[in-house]
């Protein structure tokens, strides 16, 4: 469940800035000053009595497998806000995986490395991105996205290609403040598969979301709080379809001087589940 509830959080921050051109990696991660890196390490939680304590480093995503948990990571900032690197780590400390980042001139990414793929960058001559392609180390093209975009940059249709092959589709609808209130997912043939239908505040923070399915069935709601920093405090999951189930995510969180958070404590359903702690290094 605290993979699920993570994975919303970063979908809903990634959609805010969908529309704006070129927005720092600092503005996307919600960091306050000028971070130079950040490390992040998740913790399991251990009851005493009716309180609780930080335990050992929480499991690795999939052991079998041998996937790393996507929250024990480290980020690299150059001086103008944007990634240089990010690093993943199994709870042993060793490398799971990385990826570097390459820019232009112009400050846009251009070039991003994880493992041995590639992904590369393409924009409009307005600045705003229209594709991106993803090769293997023998140059064969594994996948790539096309975007198209109004004046502002907003995404209006959005494809995804296995190597050529198209597989599906996301259509946008906005509001006059630039939130994206719809989405429309279609499969290859334009047969409708699901419809997001978005709330936001006057932050351009999401509120809400309701999840349809093709026949316009409710399938599920998220609802979303926050403090004064602009952090989820409350993440509430409700599922109608094909049973109903509601889940609620709590947050509490520390900060440092410079106002990010250095350790988040994760309640499920009221239950502690997880502490993360994060440190960082800044720019003078």
């Amino acid at each position: 469940m605290k993979y699920l509830i993570t994975s919303m959080l970063l979908v809903a921050t990634a959609t805010l800035f969908a529309q704006q051109q070129n927005p720092t990696d600092w503005e996307i991660s919600g960091l306050k000053a000028k971070v130079k890196t950040m490390r992040s390490i998740p913790y399991l939680v251990t009851a005493q009595g009716k309180s609780f304590a930080k335990s050992t480093i929480d499991a690795d995503l999939d052991t079998v497998n041998k996937i790393a948990n996507l929250e024990n990571l480290q980020k690299d900032f150059n001086p103008k806000g944007f990634l240089s690197q990010t690093r993943f780590f199994f709870k042993n400390g060793d490398l799971y995986s990385r990826m570097d980042y390459y820019y232009n001139p112009q400050g846009q990414l251009f070039e991003t490395r994880y493992n041995s793929d590639k992904t590369l960058y393409v924009y409009n001559p307005q600045g705003y991105l229209i594709k991106d392609a993803t090769y293997s180390p023998g140059g064969f093209l594994k996948s790539h996205y096309t975007y198209q975009v109004n004046a502002e940059g907003q995404i209006l249709k959005e494809e995804t290609y296995r190597a050529n092959q198209l597989e599906s589709v996301v259509t946008y609808t906005y509001n006059k403040q630039g939130d994206p209130l719809e989405m429309r997912y279609s499969d290859a043939q334009g047969n409708l598969l699901q419809i997001v239908k978005n709330k936001f505040n006057k932050q351009h923070q999401l509120l809400s979301n309701r999840v349809y399915d093709k026949d316009n069935n409710l399938v599920s709601t998220t609802t979303k709080k926050y403090n004064a920093k602009g952090d989820c405090v409350k993440l509430q999951a409700e599922t109608k379809l094909p049973k109903k189930q509601k889940n609620v995510a709590t947050y509490e969180y520390k900060y440092d001087t410079q106002g990010n958070w250095i350790a988040k404590t994760t309640f499920i359903n009221g239950d502690p589940r997880q502490i993360i702690e994060r440190t960082f290094t800044y720019y003078e």
